[in-house]
């Protein structure tokens, strides 16, 4: 009997290995394939929210918010490279993966540890601007440097930062917390904290000086007054709305 294997054996062998009657030949169903390919999709979609100080993801949002401040806000000159600031607040950052798609720094000033904060200089003061408020006494911040990816300003992503940001505000103490932008971006800014109860006063009647940086841009400062949800952390509805968050 010859040991040499025909050309239609070989066919033969090889059919019945693609077809799974081989032992050694386990294909994966689709419907298996399918089921990891959609895992690995949501695992993409899911978006993180960390504070860091990181300097990769650090590196990316200061990158990421000098690109978002030219083409968003219209300037021309803007740098939005680390500063010293970016050192003395608490950066926090959403992002898909490794890419940051988002993020903002909250810088707070003490009773016990004053800090100059980064909307104010010789030509402007909160403590001036805001003498109810006797600020001397009081722990106050700023939102400063937002900036979010133009295609996931439409989501969850800004609701999601502002919440996180309130709930380290409160958390860190802080009885009013401030921010400067353009006065569009106020009403925006305004809008979303309104969603979680929370009152956002565009300050009007407060005059900020046309700095060189702002390029013309007419900008507005707000202020929220976060002493309720100190007193009523357990029991508002807003409270309700952020403490959620503050376990994350």
């Amino acid at each position: 009997m010859s040991n040499v294997i025909s050309s239609e054996e070989v066919v033969a062998l090889d059919s019945r290995r693609l077809s799974g009657k081989s032992s050694h030949f386990n294909p994966v169903p689709e419907s298996a394939l399918a089921r990891k390919a959609l895992r690995s999709a949501r695992l993409r979609d899911v978006v993180a929210y960390e504070f860091t100080q990181d300097a990769g993801l650090v590196h990316q949002y200061c990158a990421m918010r000098e690109s978002m401040f030219i083409s968003v806000w219209g300037l021309k000159h803007f740098s939005g490279m680390k500063d010293r600031y970016d050192d003395l607040s608490q950066v926090l950052i959403a992002r898909k993966g490794l890419q940051v798609i988002g993020g903002g720094r909250l810088t707070i000033s003490t009773a016990e540890h004053r800090l100059l904060l980064p909307m104010e200089g010789d030509d402007f003061g909160l403590p001036q601007a805001f003498p109810s408020f006797d600020l001397s006494s009081h722990t106050f911040a700023e939102f400063s440097r937002l900036s979010i990816l133009p295609e996931f300003r439409a989501g969850a992503v800004f609701p999601e930062i502002a919440k996180r940001f309130v709930s380290k505000a409160v958390a860190e103490g802080v009885d009013f917390a401030f921010n400067m932008a353009p006065v569009p971006l106020a009403r925006n800014y305004r809008q979303t904290m309104q969603l979680f109860g929370l009152n956002w006063k565009i300050c009007s009647d407060v005059i900020v000086p046309d700095r060189e940086g702002f390029e013309g841009i007419k900008m507005a400062v707000s202020v929220m007054d976060l002493r309720p949800l100190h007193l009523s952390a357990k029991t508002s509805h807003v409270a309700e709305a952020l403490l959620p968050v503050m376990a994350d």
